[in-house]
């Protein structure tokens, strides 16, 4: 059998590993926080799947940092058909624009220093291109200083690959999407992807791809298969055995799986695998010498812990032949991911303390921009209306059970959410809303006491804090 992503699926006995083992497995990953969704494959045939509501297969899902081996990808194709090579000088691609310190290792800055992460930076300066006045990104990484000669250090840097995006965009005339459609994307049927832009419309590179589940597995196979998919090559061989190889020490770094040598945007691991990965979870793995790939979502601050799970529960249990058929430890298998599910708000406490339909609050000044705060009841969900001075928000979350909306409050692009919601107390209104394009998820917690509204609001993950400063309201009559 296969679905629209081509990829036929088997038992895991037929591919040589107990359905037992991968639900201990499987078991093992719903008790981490906040995985997302997984595909596992041997030998190019899936073998389980699986996803925790209100995840699910036919969500794309943001990538972060896996999108730098799409890139990758990209720069293998340019190099393959002449448009740039790897010592050539990033400064030859930009005549116009001149460093403003350490002009003699920007001089020498090659497109394999990008690749390599090596380019000469102390630091990842992506938060300065984020923040560059009009949104001149190029003129901000042209004003960052190199503390190091190019090609020396590996510092993990995403403004390097945001460079090699623009590259790309000086040698194709096309964005990177567009560039990677013919050569990887619709040969792999991914036939929608999208990926966020700066300004200029150049597409970030380092991040900002969405793909499903299922997608970054397909690319997982294909560089499994040595870039091949379906006899068509659709990644440069040649170039796909560099960008998995050793290319530069990264051994200062402490996690085992970050410490083993980094390619052209790709990581070395354990067990002699390479991967390509972002924040918080997203993984394509690729185990060779065991067949094995692991495409997964998740919204972890341990990243470490999906990869030690596989080395521990799953590389042990791989035999060379297939196992005799297990049906009692399938249904098993097969009943647990079709169950998997996110937490939700409840149970509930408590009910109400007084009748009402709706209430709004006139917020203090805050940070955050929020003026004034409604809360709307019904007998199954409760709604939330949140106002600044130029936009009004409103989202439903059911009592128990997921409500799905689109948030565009605060963010440039619309967001999927699903949200929960109970009383705690009679005072204590919690609303649980999972963002389920992204790793994230927000806690909204609102104590009414009398005229005055108490509204915190904790995120489940983030690069700064995760929690908000409280926000204090008073009724409105």
């Amino acid at each position: 059998m296969t679905d629209r992503f081509q990829l036929p699926r088997s038992t895991p006995e037929a591919q040589g590993i107990s359905s037992r083992t991968v639900q201990k497995w499987v078991s093992l990953l719903d008790e981490l926080e906040h995985p997302h969704g997984f595909m596992l494959s041997r030998h190019g045939t899936v073998i389980a799947e699986g996803w925790w509501t209100p995840y699910g297969p036919e969500v794309p899902h943001q990538l972060f940092s896996l999108s730098k081996s799409f890139l990758s990808v990209a720069v293998g194709w340019a190099i393959r058909e002449g448009r740039l090579g790897l010592e050539d000088r990033v400064c030859g691609f930009f005549p116009e624009e001149k460093p403003r310190h350490s002009q003699e290792r920007f001089a020498q800055m090659t497109v394999r220093h990008l690749l390599t992460m090596s380019s000469g930076h102390s630091e990842d300066v992506a938060g300065q291109l984020r923040y560059a006045a009009s949104g001149d990104y190029f003129r901000a990484f042209f004003d960052s200083t190199l503390d190091y000669d190019p090609g020396t250090r590996f510092v993990y840097n995403s403004v390097a690959s945001y460079m090699l995006s623009a590259i790309l965009n000086r040698v194709t005339g096309e964005t990177l999407v567009d560039y990677l459609n013919p050569r990887l994307l619709h040969p792999l049927n991914i036939q929608n992807a999208f990926w966020e832009s700066c300004p200029r419309g150049i597409a970030f590179g380092g991040w900002g791809l969405y793909l499903t589940t299922g997608e970054v597995a397909c690319f997982a196979e294909a560089i499994r298969a040595k870039g091949l998919w379906e006899g068509r090559e659709v990644i440069p061989t040649e170039y796909l055995e560099l960008a998995t190889s050793w290319q530069i020490d990264n051994s200062m770094n402490e996690n085992p799986d970050w410490k083993l040598g980094y390619g052209f945007h790709f990581w070395r691991g354990q067990h002699q695998s390479f991967r390509g990965d972002g924040a918080f979870g997203q993984y394509a793995l690729v185990v060779p010498e065991a067949g094995l790939v692991l495409a997964m979502n998740s919204g972890m601050a341990n990243m470490q812990s999906v990869l030690t799970l596989v080395w521990e529960v799953l590389l042990p249990g791989l035999h060379n032949e297939a196992l005799p058929g297990d049906p009692e430890a399938l249904r098993e298998l097969s009943a647990s991911t079709a169950s998997l599910a996110l937490p939700i708000a409840g149970p509930c406490a408590a009910q109400m303390h007084e009748a009402r339909e709706r209430v709004a609050y006139q917020m203090a000044e805050n940070s955050a921009g929020v003026r004034r705060v409604a809360l709307a009841f019904s007998g199954e969900a409760c709604s939330v209306t949140l106002e600044t001075a130029t936009e009004s928000e409103t989202f439903r979350a059911g009592y128990g059970k997921n409500f799905f909306g689109v948030e565009t409050l605060f963010y440039q692009r619309p967001r999927k959410v699903a949200c929960s919601a109970a009383w705690k107390s009679p005072t204590h209104l919690q609303v649980i809303c999972h963002y389920y394009e992204t790793p994230f998820c927000v806690t909204f917690d609102f104590q009414l006491h009398g005229a005055e509204l108490t509204f915190v609001s904790q995120s489940s993950l983030q690069f700064g804090t995760t929690d908000w400063e409280p926000l204090k309201g008073t009724r409105l009559l």
